[in-house]
């Protein structure tokens, strides 16, 4: 048997160019292919040869099942059919994404993944049924990361690799098992950290955005953390503790770059501090696990929603207008911003968000 090789760009694929990977697996074959962590080996649900196929291949104990991988949250719904509020949760803020929940069920235990990755979905759904996989890794050795490295190991012992490049990630996925009671434990903790999970599964989230996060989103970060302390009579560093995490990002960020002299210079006159802010782009997991996303424009908004449509009902306009950008402008265009987005932030959005 010959490895056949599917060059796939996964930023300009068109989708029927998984159809013959597709094809293979729906006919009992073993491909690989690359998820937004590393690269796995499917085999199709439908096919118990393909899957004893790949124990074998992996070295794997009998009765140690396969992560399910499924296409769509409507595939997913086909095969777990109990889903507790906890994974309710961790679904709305990770998946798709690098996340495995291990739901428990009458036989052995079902671990299931969405992945985020378009060419992964595509070969999932045009397969015609979810896959099982695993890493495409010898057992105890680090997982592959490109198809140069699945081929190293599984040169002409697998049927196809699809040649994405390098995995984006490089890290496997986070596994969370679900037990009695909606309790649950992490099993291995990925990109998605435990601080994530508790996050997602308790406190109340509010992520503001703009365009580089350098003046209106951490201005509007800054304020409504001072008020939020006034008003919960506690520290600013103190918020998460009382249930409250607030954060920024931009649509076009770029990580690490601080607040701009004059936003700094502004919030400082208001009470607030922007001394140890820092730039970050916005993300899948961030804005994954916010519950209010506020946008300082409608083209904020709706770029947000664009890019991910999951969040619809969890985005909203900061006030009626939206707010200019003060870039380049003196002090006075930023006290003027400023205020504007105190007044949203007092007027519109504090008692609502203490009240949620």
């Amino acid at each position: 048997m010959k490895t056949r090789v599917f060059p796939i760009d996964a930023g300009s694929f068109q989708p029927e160019e998984v159809a013959d990977a597709a094809q293979m697996i729906a006919e009992g074959g073993l491909v690989a292919f690359p998820t937004e962590t590393v690269y796995g080996i499917a085999a199709s649900v439908s096919k118990p040869e393909a899957i004893a196929r790949l124990g074998e291949l992996k070295g794997r104990p009998e009765g140690k099942p396969f992560t399910l991988h499924v296409a769509s949250l409507a595939q997913f719904q086909e095969w777990v059919t109990e889903v507790p509020p906890s994974a309710q949760k961790l679904i709305s803020s990770f998946w798709p994404g690098p996340l495995t929940i291990i739901f428990p069920g009458d036989g052995a235990p079902t671990g299931v993944r969405f992945p985020s990755h378009p060419v992964a979905r595509e070969l999932i759904a045009r397969s015609g049924a979810p896959v099982f996989a695993s890493s495409a890794n010898i057992s105890g050795e680090a997982p592959a990361i490109d198809a140069g490295e699945v081929l190293s190991s599984f040169q002409d012992r697998i049927d196809g690799v699809i040649d994405s490049g390098m995995a984006v990630g490089g890290q496997a996925s986070t596994i969370v098992r679900l037990g009695e009671g909606d309790n649950l434990e992490i099993l291995r903790e990925g990109s998605i950290s435990e601080e994530m999970i508790s996050i997602a599964l308790g406190k109340k989230q509010i992520l503001f955005v703009c365009t580089g996060n350098s003046c209106r989103s951490p201005m509007a970060e800054a304020l409504l953390k001072r008020h939020l302390a006034q008003r919960l009579q506690c520290e600013v560093d103190e918020l998460p503790e009382r249930g409250y995490v607030v954060r920024s990002a931009g649509i076009a960020a770029f990580c690490g770059g601080f607040a701009s002299e004059n936003a700094r210079l502004t919030i400082e006159e208001l009470g607030g501090s922007l001394a140890e802010h820092q730039s970050n782009p916005i993300s899948q997991e961030v804005s994954g696990i916010s519950d209010l996303i506020i946008a300082m424009s409608e083209s904020h908004r709706s770029q947000i929603l664009e890019w991910n449509g999951t969040l619809e009902g969890r985005v909203f306009l900061i006030n009626d207008t939206g707010i200019s950008d003060p870039i380049g402008g003196d002090m006075d265009t930023y006290r003027r911003c400023a205020d504007e987005i105190e007044s949203a932030v007092v007027e519109q959005w504090l008692e609502r968000i203490l009240n949620r």
